[in-house]
């Protein structure tokens, strides 16, 4: 095959599809201490001692290669989720797994299908992979589009649940008819953000063979930079997903970290409920402020001035030292990570 490629010469060297593409661009870094960070929907919150100290024992010795198959920190997961270990595959991050999940079950040519607005790393794996993405617009107000998605002809769906970026929940009634619905096809719940909600689809595994629950500790539980993730599925379909995962995929003290923050409950609900008091705060304001914000699941709030574009605000905000999210396909909303009360304050004072 002669690729015929215009550009600099490395656009020559990979696949046009990856020449073409943009990728996936990653919320801005602070590059000072004294920037409030509210815009990668961060836990504010540290994580908890245990997990410090088994980081520390698993550092002392890192001769040999981590267990391959994770065990010990698939039984936590079991143990906490109430969920078969053998239906339990780990990841560097919930990211990773979503990767696993478009490389095993996608062909070229083949569709997944998911609602828009939503996480954009899906449009990125899906150019990776060659497939065609099928993109749902939800309704007004978030409302999700269940016939409209139904009707799509696609071997792999994606639910974010609660979606990202408008915090928004879809009903566990309407995972269970996509379910039913598209018994052929794999469905993916992206529970990233569910430890913020009052009702998670965990559940539901097991019932159906055709069910992928994506869960993360970065977020509810403070390791965004340890990268731990799960994909809970039946034990037959994550004996498929075992052999398209990396063999060492995490780390031995990722799993060590990440086995004593899910064993260490106490720790996780005390930080839960922190960011729940402030998330109930960071809503009620924005409000008084002229703002819609959509009722949130999650430890992040989309405020939305309808007809006023907000990218000015956002570059107002990050030339005082405030950091929030703005997207293109959401012109007139921000996105604004739950933070401490000072941060919040901040926040406020910045937004004027």
């Amino acid at each position: 095959m002669t690729r015929t490629a215009d550009g600099p010469a490395a656009a020559r060297l990979v696949r046009p599809a990856v020449a073409e593409m943009g990728g996936y661009k990653p919320g801005e870094q602070a590059n000072s201490p004294d920037v409030v960070k509210l815009n990668t929907n961060e836990n504010p919150y540290a994580a908890s001692p245990r997990v410090i100290e088994a980081i520390r024992a698993a550092a002392s010795d890192l001769r040999l290669y981590p267990d391959p198959s994770a065990l010990s920190l698939r039984k936590a997961a079991g143990s906490v989720w109430g969920v078969d270990p053998h239906g339990v595959v780990v990841g560097n991050g919930s990211d990773e797994l979503l990767t696993v999940l478009f490389r095993a079950i996608l062909d070229a040519g083949d569709r997944v299908a998911y609602p828009v607005s939503t996480y954009s790393l899906y449009d990125t794996l899906a150019e990776l992979q060659g497939v065609e993405a099928l993109g749902v617009p939800y309704g007004p107000n978030w409302e999700f589009p269940r016939a409209a998605l139904e009707k799509c002809d696609a071997r792999l769906f994606l639910i974010c649940r609660p979606n990202a970026p408008s915090g928004t929940l879809p009903s566990i009634a309407d995972v269970r008819s996509l379910l039913a619905s598209r018994p052929d096809a794999v469905v993916v719940v992206d529970e990233a953000y569910a430890d913020f909600a009052a009702e998670n689809a965990i559940g539901l595994v097991g019932s159906y063979p055709n069910l992928v629950v994506l869960r993360t500790l970065s977020k509810s539980y403070s390791l965004c930079g340890l990268r731990v993730g799960f994909a809970l599925t039946t034990a037959d379909l994550a004996a498929q997903l075992h052999k398209v995962r990396d063999s060492y995929n995490l780390s031995a003290v990722a799993q060590a970290g990440g086995e004593a923050a899910l064993l260490d409950q106490e720790h996780f609900a005390i930080n839960r409920g922190k960011i729940l008091q402030s998330r109930t705060r960071l809503v009620d304001e924005l409000r008084e402020r002229g703002y819609q914000v959509a009722d949130s699941h999650t430890n992040f709030v989309l405020a939305t001035k309808p007809g006023v574009p907000q990218k000015q605000v956002f570059e107002d905000l990050r030339d005082k030292g405030v950091l929030v999210r703005w997207f293109p396909v959401l012109p007139d909303s921000i996105r604004v990570t739950v933070g401490t009360d000072t941060e919040i304050d901040r926040f406020f004072l910045a937004l004027g």
